[in-house]
């Protein structure tokens, strides 16, 4: 299993900018058999550099080497939590963060060491999480292996399923088995559907619904964890594409 949590509270406030070309060309992806996604981003105005896009991810990171190799300086200091646990980890500003024609300036990132970033895929540099993703309407494309920039989704629209926002990362209602409502975190980084061992008891999940669209032969693990605001992780990979709106607005999923 490639289940990697990122999550952490940085001790500075920082609201980055983002930008993106009007253009806005389509980013391939590379997807592995598992379906991790891994993508090519500029840091810094250098790279690229290979990093794994992670929707469940509050926060993007990048490796101990890399931040040595940028320069980087550290501004703050954060707690992570992974799915390995949780520590404090030094905290690097960047200066911008570049993923084809979308920027973000002014991320601050937490530093892992490159050691745990290669457990992820080979050559893995970082990792490009909410604090990136969110400023942008884009689609996952897992047919065509791409990524690309839309225009605002209508999130009341047909198929559109809301997002919460927490701790960073966003939280879609969905059903499951006999009509249960789950709260999962839509996560490209999951390698299959996870369920928190709560204080209830864990539902079972052969299926989800997730708007108009359902996935089927769903075999999740348990993992035991305290998550007030979130029940487990729902893979992607296993739909056609995913939409998502800027800022967690909302997404669609489609078969």
């Amino acid at each position: 299993m490639r289940t990697f949590l990122v999550t952490g509270l940085i001790t500075v406030a920082f609201v980055p900018s983002a930008t993106a070309d009007a253009t806005r060309p389509a980013v391939p992806l590379v997807i592995d058999d598992r379906g991790g996604i891994f993508v090519q981003v500029r840091v810094n105005g250098g790279g690229p550099f290979t990093f794994i896009l992670d929707t469940g991810a509050s926060r993007s990171i990048v490796s101990d080497d890399l931040a040595r190799e940028l320069g980087a300086p550290v501004v703050a200091k954060s707690e992570v939590v992974t799915s390995a646990g949780s520590d404090v980890r030094l905290v690097v500003r960047l200066a911008s963060v570049a993923l084809s024609a979308a920027q973000v300036d002014a991320l601050l990132a937490p530093v892992l060491p490159a050691a745990n970033l290669a457990q992820l895929g080979r050559g893995v540099r970082g990792l490009l999480g909410q604090d990136f993703l969110s400023a942008f309407n884009y689609t996952l494309d897992y047919r065509r292996s791409r990524l690309t920039w839309d225009e605002p989704l209508a999130c009341n629209g047909a198929g559109a399923v809301r997002l919460v926002a927490a701790e960073g990362r966003f939280v879609a209602a969905v059903e499951g088995d006999a009509g249960a409502q789950l709260r999962l975190v839509p996560d490209s980084g999951a390698e299959v559907a996870v369920l928190f061992r709560q204080t209830a008891p864990v539902p079972s999940l052969s299926r989800v619904r997730v708007g108009s669209a359902t996935l089927r032969g769903l075999r999740p693990i348990v993992v035991d964890r305290d998550d007030e605001n979130a029940d487990g992780l729902l893979p992607l990979h296993g739909f056609g594409s995913v939409s998502f709106a800027a800022r967690g607005g909302c997404l669609v999923a489609r078969k």
